[in-house]
């Protein structure tokens, strides 16, 4: 049996396979190492993944992750994964090779993530060339939810928000200024808590500041990700991720406008990973 696994910073889904047949689908919080370490990630598969499987039964392993980009990285994944799965080969990939297997199989694109964190590369069938390192949400993350939620954060805390807006967002969370401070220095996984607010701004997308917000959001993706590529335009391109597949309007008419096709938008990877690993 096999274990596939697509990991973001905010939630991994893992697909039982037996035989080459989904046999279960199975949620955990994400796995992003540079918010895990060895024992919480133990503890996450533990609680949620463990239940659901038979650990003797799983002979292959194939983890896609957010942050799986080190060999430290990866090598943490990987041990807290043989601590359960002592007879299995164990994977450990960086989610933008699963982004690209799943967007062109061993076909030749440009590869995007655009979820609680972004990143991008051209593959060629085989391999990836990068031309932007993946920096997170503080130097980072253009297009992302984190990025999102930083530009509406940073407009909410200088009171450039629309009064209607900033209403609207007080009556719902009701945060004070010790509470944003708090979630964003003193509490784990900031950036998702930045990437929350796409709950808040996905309703509001046809308010003009709001829209505004996303379009730059994207442009800033573009100009700082995509236009690095030498014939950016004349490859087919792809998405993946909740960012992307909610705003998938706005994400093609800011493409559009940069000359660029989008060829592929799709929430989530793992059903072409799942095809992957059974041709």
């Amino acid at each position: 049996m096999k274990l596939i696994a697509d990991s973001g910073s905010t939630k991994t889904t893992w697909i039982l396979l037996e035989q080459d047949t989904v046999k279960e689908t199975i949620g955990t919080s994400g796995l992003n190492p540079y918010f895990h370490d060895s024992e919480s990630v133990e503890a996450v598969l533990r609680a949620d993944l463990i239940p659901f499987v038979v650990e003797d039964n799983i002979r292959e392993v194939h983890f896609y992750g957010a942050g799986c980009s080190t060999e430290y990285n990866n090598s943490m994944i990987r041990d807290a994964i043989l601590h359960f799965f002592r007879k299995a080969e164990v994977h450990i990939y960086h989610d933008i090779l699963g982004a690209a297997r799943a967007l062109f199989g061993q076909g030749k694109g440009i590869a995007c993530i655009l979820g609680t964190g972004c990143n991008s590369c051209f593959f060629d069938g085989t391999s990836l060339y990068s031309k932007v390192d993946s920096l997170g949400y503080l130097f980072g993350d253009e297009g992302a939810g984190s990025y999102l939620g930083k530009l509406f954060m940073s407009a909410y805390l200088k009171k450039e928000l629309p009064e209607e807006l900033r209403a609207s967002f007080d009556k719902q969370y009701g945060f004070t200024l010790e509470d944003i401070l708090n979630s964003l220095y003193n509490k784990p996984s900031p950036n998702k808590f930045l990437a929350s607010f796409s709950l808040f701004l996905s309703p509001n997308r046809e308010h003009p500041f709001v829209k505004t917000l996303i379009e730059r959001s994207f442009l800033d993706f573009f100009k700082a990700h995509i236009e690095k590529y030498e014939g950016y335009n004349t490859y087919p391109i792809g998405f993946i991720g909740s960012i992307a597949f909610i705003y998938r309007d706005i994400l093609s008419e800011i493409a559009r406008k940069e000359g660029i096709t989008i060829s592929r938008i799709l929430p989530s990877p793992i059903e072409g990973l799942v095809d992957y690993h059974t041709i």
